[in-house]
């Protein structure tokens, strides 16, 4: 087993490819030397990796998929401690994701750590909660601005940025509504519908922000996040958490930044 990390790089390689001929292809090997590593894996493991039930068109199990993924997340740990104990300032790239409504918030830290920080690269994404939450804890994301710490654990990098409410916004200019298609099904099956109501439909908050200040109507979205707790309706946290992976010296640089 101590000799298989050769085998298994190949694996979390492989397993992006639907079955065993698409990833030979892909990973520089051919298909019979790429089924005798998978093999070999197996027999080590004593698992089965590929479903050979149908020919010619096996297709990777659960717990290939498992495998690599322990496999992804170990390679990526021993090069994080790798780099910090080389250099914890020479990090350059950083994945960051965030909620719609903290984009803003997300583009400002970034911007700091440009400045203060040898960055380069920032991967800077908007997912809704669960997604959010789900590539995170896969640690495909080194930072997360969010309104809740995801899923049970306690993570050792966790800073409260200040606060956000999430409420009616109204102008009295128009009535024009504007809501995700979602809450419009549910607001057609409630009311009785006038002939010269208007909606806009969008799931993106920033559109029904843009309308409602632009045009006026009436939308739900976030404010602007602030500092002081004011007990609002539906006021909710927000947070700045990052991966365990990321170095102790960048965490305490972010944590003096100003928004």
């Amino acid at each position: 087993m101590d000799n298989l990390h050769w085998q298994l790089s190949v694996l979390s390689r492989a397993i992006h490819y639907k079955n065993l001929s698409g990833a030979a292809e892909h990973v520089g090997l051919s298909q019979p030397q790429l089924s005798r590593i998978i093999s070999r894996i197996e027999g080590e493991l004593d698992v089965v990796l590929l479903d050979r039930s149908v020919r010619r068109k096996s297709g990777w199990t659960p717990i290939a998929f498992k495998i690599a993924e322990i496999y992804l997340q170990s390679s990526r740990k021993l090069s994080s401690n790798l780099q910090q104990l080389q250099n914890e300032d020479q990090i350059s790239r950083l994945t960051v994701g965030c909620l719609e409504g903290m984009l803003n918030l997300a583009a400002h830290f970034c911007q700091q750590l440009f400045d203060h920080s040898v960055i380069q690269t920032f991967e800077l994404d908007v997912y809704d909660l669960s997604e959010l939450e789900t590539h995170f804890e896969k640690n495909e994301l080194d930072m997360i601005f969010t309104f809740r710490e995801p899923g049970k654990q306690k993570y050792k990098f966790v800073q409260n940025l200040g606060y956000q409410t999430f409420k009616k916004h109204e102008s009295k200019a128009t009535t024009t509504r504007v809501m995700s298609p979602f809450e419009f099904s549910h607001y057609v099956n409630r009311k009785k519908i006038a002939k010269d109501a208007r909606f806009i439909l969008s799931n993106s908050l920033a559109v029904r922000k843009l309308w409602v200040e632009k045009y006026g109507g009436i939308a739900d979205f976030p404010s602007d996040v602030y500092g002081k707790k004011t007990d609002a309706e539906g006021e909710s946290p927000v947070y700045l958490i990052a991966s365990e992976f990321l170095s102790s010296r960048l965490w305490n640089k972010m944590k003096t930044f100003k928004y």
